[in-house]
Order: structure tokens, then C-alpha cells, then sequence
């Protein structure tokens, strides 16, 4: 089924789903249950949890502080995402590709966060996509709900939202009391939300790294296979992506580097033995194809004279030393690249078809210290679940830190701007200046939603 196929199905359900909850609510049936609505999503709302979140607010000094420091903590983000975005803008007006290079480039599909729609998550990552998604949205709602108690002003409601399934909860505040705040105050309560996204990143990056990643050692020395070629030896002989060569004709292979020599000084046409790792030590004899040839039928725009006779294993090889060095610590030596290659985990593996913490790549790798008692496909769902929880509550709160009406980022964005436009429009009137903000933010609003929105349609521009 491609992704076409199941987009499809997603909204042959959802639709479906929607004209039922609008003849549920036109008739009644809903609001006689307490149940609001927002578009096609069902609220079941109660006041049970309010005393919890009453509770945890008694703390105010702290939450003031936290509030904002939170405010701070927003906009750079938001400036940030917005230079982002433009330089992604402009970078992408630079490029002059054909129709074809168009069309390789991602599309839609690669911003909705729907496992086996968008083809960086695999469709069994459902329960790790629908848990993170459920824990980004509690700890951002109750933060509003917190901060909104610390303010003084009424939550109305507590209560779980449903798209077809629970996609979270949620905290209604009293949008009328919290509109008629101090705009200090209501910044704090929008700031906090994609920040207590960021402090759950924080947390999952520690123990993502330096607890289960920090038990990590490769399974043994070598290089692991990522890809095999077509009609290559590799595939000829049953070689697949996750072994470990450990070493090539009694040379052997403790590093990239290593592997290249010993395939550089290879002959075609002769029996090696080949020493590789797969659930244990094993070993091979197999012949190398001839470089030159293989090249000349497959890749010829690479080929070169100075292949003839040389062996061709067809492996794409990688050293998983390098990459466990970056899991085991995001912080070290250029920590932006780290992270960013942390971050882009889900795309490595979908580009070039390696992903050190998924299968089977997690075959190279023994667990050792007090983790090493886990079963190991109990410790690898944890890993997981803790990476999707990392990455979708980054994505959440960066998302939410954009000026676009009506996420937080925009309404933070809109006070400011109230902020500015009194201090100079003293002389006029409320109402006016009320409209200047509103058509600012509207403008602002629209041009970062095209900023957004650029790279999934320059494809088809």
C-alpha cells in the first residue's frame, strides 16, 4: 500500500467520522453528555483534576519565575523558526531544478505526523507516534492550566480530547477573564505550554543518551552493512543490512577505513573468506565480481579504468563507533551537528536506509550494565518510545513557538505587539489600536503560514 493509498483510507475514516459527530451534536446527543466540540474532535469534559492542578500551582513564586523565564525562552525560538523558515524560503528560490528534481522532492505527505503516510515513520511506530503525541499534549495543556491558576483566573474544564482515538487532554481556561487579564500574565500562560515540551525534550535527550544509549557497545569490531547492491555478490550470497564485516581475506576490519583499503588492493575473480557477525561469529568464502564490469553495467557515469580488475563485494558500509560516540553524548564536540544528527534519525533511516536504533541495526549492538537484565526487545521499545517522545515533543513545541495565530507563538506575538502599538499609538483610541494589531497579526499570521506551507508546494510550482 503506498502512502497515497493509506492517506486515502485516513480520510475516507475521518470524514466519515466527522458527519457523525456533526449529526451527534446537531441533535443534542453530545451536549447532553457534557461532550464540546472543536471541529471534529470530540472534548469530554469534567472538573475532575482541577484540585490536582489547584494543588500544584500553590507554588506561585516558582511558577512566575517560570512563566517568564518561559516568555524569554519563546521568542528566541520564535525568531529562530522564523529565520528558519525564510532562509529555507530563499535557499529553495535559489535552486533551479528540472520537472524531474521537482519531483523527487518531499510533498505533503512529510508534515503530517501519520505512521505509514509519511514515509519517515514506519506504520508499526503507531503506539510510539500516539503515546508521544498523548504526553506533548498533557504536559503543554496542564502548563497552560497551571500558570492560568497562578494568575488567579478560572479553569472552566478539564477533560480528554478524541479524534476517532484519545489524541490527549486539554484545560479550558475562562477565555473572558483571560482576555481581560494583564498581558503579562497571559504571556506567561501562553509561554509555558511549548516550553514544558522543551523540558520534556531535555529529559528524554538525558535519558536517551547517557542511560540507554550510555549501555550500549558494539556487538563486536568491524563495519556494518547499511545496503547491499543489485546482482552484487553481497546479495548473491545472503549478506544483509545489519551484519558486521569483521574481516576480508585475513585482513581485518576494525574501521571504515580498513574496509576501504582491503577492498581497493581486492581482486575479482578469486575466493576470499569473509568473517562476519549475525547472531554470533560466522564465516564465508565467496568471489569478488569485477569492479570495472559491474560498474559498466550498473553505474557507468562512475566508472573508471582504474577498477578493471579490481573485487566488488556490493556492501554500503558504515562504522557504528562514530554514530554510538554522538547517541552516547549530543553534547560534546559541535553539539549543534550532534544534535541535528539526532534529530534527523527518522530521515537517515528512510534516505539512507540506516537507522542505528532500529531493526536491524540494533543486532550490532550488546547491552551491558544494569540495563543488560532487559529483555532485548523490551529495552529497544523503551529506547524508542523515549526517542518519539523526544522528537514529537520538539516538534510540538517548536511548532507552537511560531507567530501564526492560533498557536501560542501568535497570540505571544499579538501581545507584544499590543505592547508596542500603546506605548506608540498612545493618542489613539483602544478600538484602533485593537485593529492595528489584529491586522498586523493577520498579515504576519498568513506570511508565515506561506513560509511554512513553501516547501511542500515548490514541488508542484
Amino acid at each position: 500500500m503506498t502512502w497515497i493509498d493509506g492517506l486515502l483510507i485516513f480520510i475516507s475514516i475521518l470524514f466519515g467520522y466527522s458527519i457523525l459527530v456533526m449529526i451527534l451534536n446537531k441533535k443534542g446527543i453530545l451536549k447532553r453528555y457534557n461532550i464540546g466540540v472543536w471541529g471534529p474532535v470530540l472534548l469530554l469534559k469534567t472538573k475532575k483534576g482541577i484540585g490536582f492542578l489547584k494543588r500544584l500551582s500553590r507554588k506561585k513564586r516558582f511558577w512566575k519565575a517560570y512563566g517568564s523565564s518561559a516568555v524569554v525562552v519563546c521568542f528566541i525560538s520564535m525568531l529562530i523558526m522564523v529565520y528558519f523558515f525564510i532562509w529555507q524560503f530563499i535557499t529553495l528560490l535559489g535552486y533551479d531544478l528540472t520537472p524531474a528534481q521537482k519531483a523527487q522532492l518531499p510533498g505533503i505527505e512529510f508534515a503530517l505526523i501519520l505512521p505509514g503516510i509519511n514515509p519517515i515513520i514506519p506504520v508499526e511506530y503507531l503506539a510510539y507516534i500516539l503515546v508521544s503525541l498523548i504526553v506533548a499534549i498533557i504536559v503543554h495543556e496542564f502548563s497552560h492550566g497551571i500558570l492560568t491558576l497562578v494568575a488567579n483566573l478560572k479553569v472552566k474544564a478539564m477533560g480528554i480530547a478524541y479524534l476517532i482515538i484519545p489524541i490527549g487532554a486539554f484545560v479550558e481556561p475562562d477565555e473572558e477573564e483571560l482576555k481581560e487579564t494583564k498581558i503579562s500574565k497571559r504571556m506567561r500562560v501562553f509561554a509555558v505550554g511549548p516550553v514544558a515540551n522543551f523540558v520534556v525534550v531535555l529529559i528524554c535527550l538525558l535519558l536517551f543518551s547517557f542511560v540507554l544509549m550510555g549501555s550500549l557497545q558494539p556487538a563486536t569490531e568491524g563495519v556494518v552493512i547499511v545496503s547491499t547492491s543489485e546482482d552484487s555478490p553481497a546479495e548473491e550470497y545472503g549478506f544483509e543490512p545489519g551484519m558486521i564485516i569483521t574481516n576480508i581475506n585475513n585482513s581485518s576490519i576494525n574501521s571504515y577505513y580498513d574496509f576501504f583499503v582491503v577492498m581497493n588492493n581486492s581482486q575479482s575473480g578469486k575466493e576470499v573468506a569473509v568473517d562476519y557477525y549475525w547472531e554470533g561469529h560466522k564465516n564465508m568464502t565467496i568471489i569478488f565480481a569485477d569492479k570495472y564490469e559491474y560498474y559498466e553495467e550498473n553505474y557507468p557515469e562512475f566508472n573508471n579504468e582504474s577498477f578493471k580488475g579490481k573485487g566488488y563485494f556490493g556492501i554500503g558500509p558504515t562504522s557504528h563507533d562514530v554514530y554510538l560516540s554522538v547517541l552516547k553524548n549530543p553534547f560534546g564536540d559541535q553539539t549543534m551537528d550532534r544534535f541535528i544528527f539526532l534529530l534527523t534519525l527518522p530521515v537517515l533511516g528512510y534516505v539512507n536506509g540506516y537507522n542505528p536504533i532500529a531493526a536491524p541495526f540494533t543486532e550490532s549492538y550488546v547491552v551491558t550494565g544494569p540495563l543488560g537484565v532487559l529483555p532485548e526487545p523490551v529495552f529497544w521499545g523503551i529506547t524508542n518510545m523515549i526517542y518519539w517522545i523526544f522528537w514529537i515533543n520538539l516538534m510540538v513545541g517548536l511548532f507552537n513557538v511560531i507567530p501564526m495565530l492560533p498557536l501560542d507563538g501568535g497570540y505571544l506575538f499579538n501581545d507584544y505587539l499590543r505592547i508596542i502599538v500603546r506605548k506608540l499609538r498612545k493618542n489613539t483610541s483602544e478600538e484602533k489600536q485593537e485593529k492595528i494589531v489584529g491586522n498586523i497579526s493577520l498579515f504576519v499570521s498568513l506570511l508565515i503560514l506561506f513560509l511554512v506551507l513553501f516547501p511542500f508546494i515548490f514541488k508542484y510550482i
